[in-house]
């Protein structure tokens, strides 16, 4: 048996082929940091304003759930916003509490592209108060790796550009070349912020597809939309980048490994994890996919029980050979009960021992 690991350790050797204790549990914290709000009777406005609060909440991933490490941000506004689009919080996350949501946007036609600046992550919007949140998580728990989170460049670019999703997939037809430029500009911001995060302590970096899904969009767009602008960040950062895809992402998988290239390709539970570790799990890390989302799967309405045997399999696929992370198939969200968090971890002690 591997001798006890710290959580770095853990993630580190499961992302580098090397064989951990056991299997890491890493999650994407979103709107599941719900729970940590009415502990502490917070907004989720003056949550994500104020840097002790944050860190209040967020600290909880490790030191309540257990988990391997520290995400954060824990919204998907920070970007646009830093770009100058307005946030107002109307969207109902559940018992009355208030998510963020895009009401005015930066952006409303090439002829504003002039004006527009990269964000300076150090003075801009909410990001100086993600990088202090990481700085204090760094050095209070220099052993639990620090994941940073950035919003997709494409899904960045319906926070930026007035048009939201139908805009954007309107423009992919009528004005292709608006829709590089802004990606351009998103990634670039992505970039900067992305170096400023591994500056404050952060190990690697988080992504995801939210709105770049099967449904949506054709693999010869996601080549073209998609593909090239993630790659772009993952070259520039020089750190393991972790890659999430929303819902199918089967079509999409020889684009994500092959030409953004991420140290470690999460998915949800519509993948099939044994085919996904069959073909890719010998060149790149794998991260999933117990169903959280769609109804009937195991954490969402399933019992601790159910969710211990959900990931049991999970495991059983996944750790041959190391290169595997257990986590939900996508963000822990507000509607999953606290226990199925806590049982998701125990099945990683339970299970997933080398």
């Amino acid at each position: 048996m591997t001798e006890k690991m710290s959580p770095i350790e853990r993630v580190v050797a499961a992302l580098t082929f090397k064989q951990p204790d056991r299997v890491p549990v890493c999650l994407y914290f979103q709107s599941g940091i719900q729970h940590e709000l009415k502990r502490f009777d917070y907004t989720w406005e003056e949550v994500l304003h104020h840097p002790r609060k944050l860190f209040n909440v967020v600290e909880k991933q490790y030191t309540l759930y257990g988990v391997d490490s520290f995400f954060l941000p824990c919204d998907f506004r920070v970007e646009g916003e830093a770009f100058g689009s307005h946030v107002a919080y109307m969207l109902k996350g559940g018992e009355g509490y208030r998510i963020g949501v895009i009401d005015k946007w930066a952006i409303n036609g090439p002829e504003d592209l002039k004006d527009v600046k990269i964000p300076d992550p150090y003075k801009d919007g909410r990001m100086p108060i993600i990088l202090e949140v990481i700085s204090m998580l760094h050095k209070k728990y220099p052993e639990v790796p620090v994941i940073g989170f950035l919003n997709g460049p494409p899904d960045t670019v319906t926070d930026m550009v007035n048009g939201h999703y139908t805009g954007l997939f309107k423009n992919f037809a009528k004005r292709p070349e608006f829709v590089h430029q802004c990606l351009d500009l998103a990634t670039q911001c992505s970039i900067e912020f992305a170096k400023a995060m591994l500056k404050e302590g952060a190990v690697a970096i988080a992504t995801v597809e939210g709105g770049m899904v099967d449904q949506t969009v054709s693999p010869i767009q996601y080549a073209e939309f998609v593909a090239p602008y993630h790659a772009r960040i993952r070259e520039a950062i020089q750190a393991p980048y972790v890659f999430h895809q929303c819902e199918n992402a089967t079509p999409f998988m020889d684009l994500i490994a092959n030409v953004i290239k991420p140290a470690c390709i999460a998915f949800h539970d519509s993948v099939d994890l044994k085919w996904a570790k069959e073909k890719y799990g010998s060149s790149v890390a794998l991260a999933g996919n117990v169903g959280v989302s769609k109804s009937g799967t195991p954490m969402l309405e399933g019992t601790p029980d159910d969710v211990m045997e959900a990931a049991r399999k999970c495991i059983e696929i996944g750790k041959t050979g190391s290169g595997y992370i257990l986590s939900g198939g996508c963000e822990i969200h507000h509607m999953i009960p606290e226990e199925n968090i806590h049982a998701l971890v125990a099945a990683a002690k339970k299970y997933g021992q080398y």
